[in-house]
């Protein structure tokens, strides 16, 4: 729902044995392929868009590496594909652990930089969204009212508001640059979402009014699909979290901290709750669009 905030390489506290053992690991499998490849760190570097020093303290262990970055070197390394994917899972967990221990603005800054590489690598997109309007449909304001309200909460209860709008600014921007994909034909975006969301107010009547706007505007793009659940329909199970399905390799949990699985069956899991609410969404958005637009023009007009 949120998708929130970066995610680069750091170091790590000396105390914090577990994470440089992990690094540790992923440092040497990461070696031991360069130096099958007979690539120097300066021309994996090179390949990679990355300095020789940071190619050489990752291999070390002393940096603890994000998802992104052992994808990089891994796709660039040609890894086994059992290979790429142990070191893609304690890149995730060694990333997720970072998050808990992290406290609060930490958590906020996982996910956003990697949701917007594994989006630039995917051709079909399968979303699911119970709660809120899908990132990737979302007005401007939309987006910074939610993610704005996640960081009130994630920051401690003295901190002042211009402690978090810095990074509710970045995360708006950043949003806006992964909804330009949606306007590339060649990728296919399918979005399901609960009527609920439409009655859900993240933002004042005039703002929700300009939202349904953008969602029925979107939809009228070929490549795109917009579905809704009415909200009479019996359903077989309670609505999960917000998700989105990337090809059939990778599913995104979008939540505060943005999780991202390569797990074959937890992948399927997903995929058949995606299809599930297929079948029982509409995709004539206007039948229901349409009172929702009546009554947020109503509470709109000046008492």
């Amino acid at each position: 729902m949120t998708d929130i905030g970066s995610g680069t390489s750091s170091a790590y506290d000396v105390d914090d044995h577990g994470a440089r053992s992990s690094a540790v690991n992923i440092g040497r499998t990461l070696g031991s392929l360069r130096r099958a490849r007979g690539l120097t760190g300066e021309a994996l570097g090179a390949k990679v868009d990355m300095s020789q020093a940071k190619i050489s303290k990752l291999e070390r262990g002393l940096l603890r590496p994000t998802p992104a970055d052992v994808e990089r070197i891994a796709r660039a390394l040609d890894a086994p594909e059992n290979a790429y994917r142990d070191l893609m899972d304690d890149a995730e967990k060694l990333q997720n652990a970072a998050a808990r221990r992290g406290g609060r603005r930490r958590i906020g800054a996982v996910g956003q930089h990697d949701y917007f590489t594994e989006e630039g690598r995917a051709r079909e997109l399968r979303s699911y969204e119970p709660v809120a309007v899908p990132g990737l449909l979302q007005i401007s304001e939309y987006t910074r009212r939610v993610v704005n309200g996640y960081f009130s909460l994630q920051y401690a209860e003295d901190a002042s508001e211009q402690e978090w709008y810095a990074d509710t600014a970045a995360t708006v921007s950043l949003r806006a640059q992964r909804q330009e994909r949606l306007y590339e034909p060649q990728r296919i975006f399918d979005f399901v979402m609960m009527e609920s969301v439409l009655s859900n107010r993240f933002a004042p009547p005039a703002y929700m009014l300009a939202q349904i706007d953008r969602i029925e505007k979107v939809a009228d793009l070929p490549n795109v699909t917009v579905r809704i659940v009415p909200r009479g329909v019996e359903l077989r199970f309670p609505p999960a979290q917000g998700f989105t399905l990337l090809d059939d390799r990778a599913v995104m949990l979008e939540s505060i901290e943005a999780t991202i699985v390569r797990d074959r069956r937890t992948v399927d899991f997903y995929r058949r709750v995606h299809d599930y609410f297929v079948k029982n969404s509409e995709t004539d958005l206007a039948r229901m669009t349409d009172s929702y637009k009546t009554l947020y023009a109503d509470l709109a007009r000046p008492s």
